[in-house]
């Protein structure tokens, strides 16, 4: 049985991974420097070490990290000010089936708790969690377990019984060394033959992953 879902937001929930990676393209054009696509898939999902690790070998050790961060943060203030926050298919409809089935929900993201909790409020979906936890309240980011385990512990359900729903490879690897069932729902990665393997199921979106729930449940 499936007592509770944890997900992940960004390139899950929410069209945003796509904005991330362009942002710190654009952070390290202003220095004169690039970061190739390459790099930016590694470090989709990735906790802020190894995301300045990699963006660092890839851009050149002349990329200044902190100036890059903060044109990052414009960047995406500025789109999501003029644009908004896009929801990915069946976000709403799962969030609702859900609720209406009594299985808990907590968000495991490695954004900042303040950014995330705000992007929820302004896409209409705060109101459907049961709980939050967000990447400045861990030690240790994906693709280490932390994350997925203190959800569970706040919604007091045993990991065995939780669903995690990812995109990212980081994500995945998280929820699996965490012992939790495990959903991918691509965004911009595809799964290698690997993740295949390993996952419970490969979803094209969350509004199919209510048919998975349902079949699982019964």
């Amino acid at each position: 049985m499936i007592k509770a879902v944890l997900f992940d937001m960004d390139g899950l929930m929410f069209d945003t991974e796509r904005l991330y990676g362009n942002a710190w393209q654009n952070a390290a054009k202003l220095q004169g420097l690039t970061i190739s696509d390459e790099a930016i898939l590694k470090i989709k999902g990735a906790n802020k070490t190894l995301v300045y690790k990699i963006l660092k070998e890839d851009a050149g050790e002349g990329f200044d990290i902190d100036k890059g961060r903060e044109a990052r943060e414009e960047y995406i203030t500025n789109h999501i000010k003029k644009h908004g926050i896009t929801k990915k298919k069946g976000i709403d409809e799962l969030l609702i089936f859900l609720k209406e089935n009594n299985i808990k929900t907590c968000l495991a993201s490695s954004t900042k708790r303040e950014v995330a909790l705000r992007y929820l409020k302004m896409a209409d979906v705060y109101k459907y969690f049961d709980d939050f936890t967000c990447g400045d309240e861990i030690e240790n980011g994906k693709p280490a377990p932390d994350i997925f385990l203190k959800a569970a512990k706040k919604l007091g359900t045993d990991i065995k019984e939780c669903l995690v729903l990812e995109d990212s490879i980081n994500g995945i690897k998280g929820g699996l060394s965490a012992g939790a069932r495990v959903i991918m729902v691509p965004d911009t990665i595809e799964p290698t033959d690997e993740i295949r393997e390993k996952v419970d199921a490969i979803e094209p979106d969350l509004e199919a992953v209510i048919e998975w729930i349902s079949r699982e449940n019964k």
